[in-house]
């Protein structure tokens, strides 16, 4: 959004950006299904596709949960039965999670690590960081520009921008 004119501004909102996209893709990967619960998913949403209800068109209807995290929603299949523990859909997906449930307890195990864990740690990033007087003097930052980068922003001088 922003168009630096200095190249250290520019070198600095790149070089964080890099990091921190390395940093979510390491978080990516530390959650990251397993060809199994791929497979898991695939069964389950299959399922579910053909026990839920569907419109005049044919297709599955979506209804609004309660999602994975506080206060968020996610969309789910419409299933009669869902949670008639001797409908024939519970029935089919108590298979599927017998079948699956090795693999399924170790990707919880592997989202709780992460939760617990991962997000807890301080992270070794360190930011690429830029003097608010080298911005005062060789940029000019709105406000939605400086709400971006205030973060990468600090009133230390440092003696390299002297």
């Amino acid at each position: 959004m922003a168009k630096f004119e200095h190249p250290r501004s520019t070198y600095a909102v790149n070089k964080n950006q890099r990091l921190v996209e390395e940093i979510l893709k390491d978080m990516e990967k530390a959650v990251e299904a397993s060809k199994e619960m791929k497979e898991f998913q695939k069964e389950r949403e299959e399922l579910a596709k053909k026990f839920g209800a569907k419109d005049e068109a044919g297709k599955p209807v979506l209804i609004e949960a309660p999602g994975n995290n506080p206060g968020t929603t996610q969309m789910i299949y419409d299933i009669p039965g869902m949670k008639d523990e001797k409908s024939d859909y519970r029935k089919a997906m108590a298979k599927i999670e017998k079948k699956y449930k090795e693999e399924t307890d170790k990707h919880d195990a592997k989202v709780l690590k992460y939760n617990g864990d991962f997000l807890d740690e301080d992270s070794e990033y360190k930011p690429f960081m830029i003097t608010l007087s080298f911005l005062e003097a060789h940029e000019k930052c709105p406000q939605p520009v400086m709400d971006g980068i205030w973060w990468m922003v600090t009133d230390d001088i440092s003696e390299t921008e002297k």
